[in-house]
């Protein structure tokens, strides 16, 4: 969970969640232009986010009962709004990522008539806002498998959620996730903004996290 944001605002809380930076300003005529690329409305819930607090990064997990055994799964690089660093709708961007979706792996997987790439995470899972009318709102998770003893035994497409706003809700910080958060800030200074950060994160996510083993080492 480290980040190196520089002069860059760090973090953001939205409905109680920690979102890490970097932010972008809301920008209506690229939510506007996505909108008429996937020829749906993206939900008011989600739009919000994205005026407020549409960052790079939500270090959570979720679970997923479809996916065990290994129901803890997360989704914290979120696909940014409007163009990259290269002006370009590049990987990570919303529109990039749609775009994407409609060919290639992806495609051969899941069915991507309305569903809208908004976050992955390092195996290049992907969670999903489901834009068709029916389902309007709702978010889905493409989790792949991996040929272990332990792991998911094949792909999953799962419903994750009713809304974005529930999606956040059910969010969580795991043990195993606020060890390595901690231990990437332990032997910074108490004053580094990151450090600060981590120890607010933890804090309001896992009272008692101090007298962990883990934290006191």
């Amino acid at each position: 969970m480290i980040h190196d944001f520089g002069p860059e605002e760090l973090s953001r809380w939205y409905r109680g969640r920690l979102v890490g930076g970097p932010f972008r300003p809301f920008d209506q005529d690229e939510f506007d232009a996505l909108e008429r690329e996937v020829g749906l409305a993206l939900p008011t819930a989600y739009r919000s986010f994205l005026e407020v607090a549409g960052g790079g990064n939500l270090a959570y997990s979720v679970h997923l009962s479809a996916c065990e055994p290994e129901p803890l799964q997360g989704f914290d690089d979120l696909c940014q709004l409007g163009r990259d660093d290269a002006g370009e709708y590049g990987w990570g961007t919303l529109m990039g990522e749609y775009r994407r979706s409609r060919e290639g792996w992806l495609a051969e997987n899941v069915s991507p008539t309305g569903l809208l790439p908004i976050a992955r995470n390092g195996g290049s899972d992907t969670l999903f806002l489901d834009l068709n009318p029916a389902t309007h709102g709702q978010l889905h998770a493409f989790v792949h498998s991996v040929p272990l003893p332990g792991y998911l035994g094949s792909h999953v497409f799962t419903k994750v959620a009713d809304d974005f706003d529930a999606y956040l809700d059910s969010l969580f910080v795991d043990p195993d996730m606020a060890e390595g958060a901690w231990t990437d800030v332990a032997d910074s200074s108490p004053s580094d903004p990151w450090r600060r950060t981590v120890e607010e994160w933890l804090d309001k996510e896992l009272p008692g996290w101090r007298a962990e083993a883990w934290a006191t080492s």
